[in-house]
């Protein structure tokens, strides 16, 4: 009995344990669009490498900070000569000390005098470095003063990584306004392809009905070939509506961080393997969305001037034009620099010639250098020129952009409210010619008529819809609010 009991307990939790797993496989492929962007944001390739220039900035800026620091370097030589250095020194020169002493002594200058001009040009050697010699040596170097130079080279690093961190920002809403585009493509293409199916099963069924009603004679040939024409068409219109989302799935894995290596293999980005295990096709679960209440168009425009990194760019790029300029002035100035060296240890070195220690202040200034400076000084005010006109060149395309996807943003809401309207009016068409065909009063090009009406407004209001959210991510990706896109999915909205 107890083996028979703890066999039908494993048999329980087995079944158990693969309901969990089918369950868990089902909804890692079903994403919503909060769980795309935080995959993109985790996997995505241009959003690495933009981090990782962020990171080099920050690396560029340390490295400026430490010309703050002195220098210290450990020198180590060793010399070897063919023959020794000496110096030659004569004996009547040692005499001349004497004479300008005892100059005002009786007998003292002649007898000098004598013995200089017996001893002529007679002169020994006296030896400075008869061997090979060597030594180590610490040395320090510590600039005090560089014309601003380390100043403005610090603030332009800083800049630089400010800026870094815009473009950061700048590439991830780019990549969040493509993933828009894409996931809402998908969503469009998804819902295009349940009408088209139920456009397609009413065709079926009509095309059923057309074939009893033939055998009983109440249609002829024609009447059926003109059903099974919109038949085949719809079938065709269905399928390439299929080809289209899997062509975009394939856009929106590439987005999500799937990869595909030259050899075909596929590289999965962080949390996408059990998704790949299923071998089940990503289904967008956020679907197409509306929301009349949207800000106006001034509210727009006041985030754009806040937060918009066309706006932030403009700023820093200022800043940093300001720092070059100042940079290439400080080049006016000298440079001062205390400096020592410090022998820790030497060979056959005398050191009545060179002392252990060694300090001292150093200068130096560029008095002419061929008007370099002054046209560097040139070059950078007219880059400094070129960088303000294309920033508000960058400003003026930014607020014209905006004045158009608010603008269809508007019209998007307009054309939705009346698309309903059109569509409810169609659906009553169809239902009406479709028992008007039942009790033989029209014909079934006109029940296709009207399907193919409903159809079109439900594809129509769909697209409406499509362009109402696209319309709306440009606006938050432009104003650089990227992430207020989705508090449109509610209804929770405070302007």
């Amino acid at each position: 009995m107890k083996p028979f009991y703890f066999f039908i307990l494993f048999l329980a939790v087995s079944c158990q344990h693969s309901a969990v797993s089918c369950q868990g496989t089902v909804s890692n492929n079903v994403i919503d669009f909060r769980r795309a962007v935080d995959m993109m944001l985790e996997n995505n390739a241009t959003i690495k490498a933009a981090e990782k220039s962020t990171l080099l900035a920050k690396r560029q800026s340390q490295l400026i900070n430490a010309s703050w620091l002195p220098t210290i370097t450990m020198t180590a030589d060793y010399t070897m000569m063919s023959n020794g250095i000496g110096v030659s020194q004569d004996y009547a020169s040692l005499l001349e000390p004497f004479k300008e002493k005892y100059a005002e002594t009786p007998l003292v200058p002649e007898i000098l005098n004598l013995i200089s001009n017996e001893l002529g040009d007679i002169a020994f050697e006296v030896p400075i470095f008869e061997d090979d010699f060597g030594s180590i040596d610490l040395e320090i170097l510590y600039p005090i003063f560089t014309g601003t130079k380390r100043l403005y080279a610090n603030k332009l690093a800083k800049s630089n990584e400010a800026l870094s961190e815009i473009n950061k920002e700048s590439v991830g809403a780019a990549k969040y306004l493509e993933l828009a585009n894409v996931y809402f493509s998908l969503s469009l293409a998804e819902s295009m392809i349940k009408v088209l199916k139920e456009t397609h099963e009413m065709t079926d069924n009509h095309y059923s009905q057309a074939l009893k009603m033939e055998a009983i004679g109440m249609f002829d040939k024609a009447e059926r070939l003109i059903v099974k024409v919109a038949l085949d068409e719809s079938e065709r219109n269905l399928k390439d509506a299929e080809n289209q989302a899997e062509v975009l799935r394939e856009a929106l894995s590439f987005l999500l961080g799937q990869r595909t290596t030259d050899n075909g293999q596929q590289t999965l980005g962080k949390g996408q393997e059990s998704m790949a295990n299923s071998q089940q096709p990503i289904v967008t679960s956020t679907p197409l969305f509306i929301n009349e209440k949207y800000p106006q168009l001034e509210w727009f425009k006041d985030m754009m001037k806040e937060n918009a990194y066309v706006f932030q760019q403009a700023d820093l790029h200022d800043d940093i034009a300001k720092a070059n300029l100042r940079l290439s002035q400080s080049n006016y100035y000298p440079v001062i620099s205390l400096y020592g060296k410090q022998t820790i240890a030497s060979y056959q070195v005398p050191k009545n010639m060179i002392p252990n220690t060694i300090g001292g202040v150093n200068l130096v200034w560029d008095i002419f250098d061929g008007l370099a400076r002054e046209r560097n000084i040139q070059l950078t005010k007219i880059e400094s020129e070129i960088v303000a006109e294309t920033q508000l060149s960058l400003k003026n395309d930014l607020e014209v952009a905006v004045d158009e996807w608010h603008a269809n943003l508007k019209q998007a809401c307009i054309n939705a409210e009346e698309l309903q309207s059109s569509l409810e009016l169609a659906q009553e068409v169809y239902r009406i010619r479709k028992k008007s065909f039942s009790e033989g009063l029209c014909t079934s090009q006109q029940v296709l008529d009207a399907l193919n009406l409903v159809n079109k407004m439900n594809l129509l209001l769909l697209t409406t819809y499509f362009e109402y959210d696209i319309a709306l991510a440009n606006l938050c990706c432009l104003c650089g609010i990227p992430e207020f896109f989705e508090s449109f999915l509610t209804s929770k909205l405070d302007f």
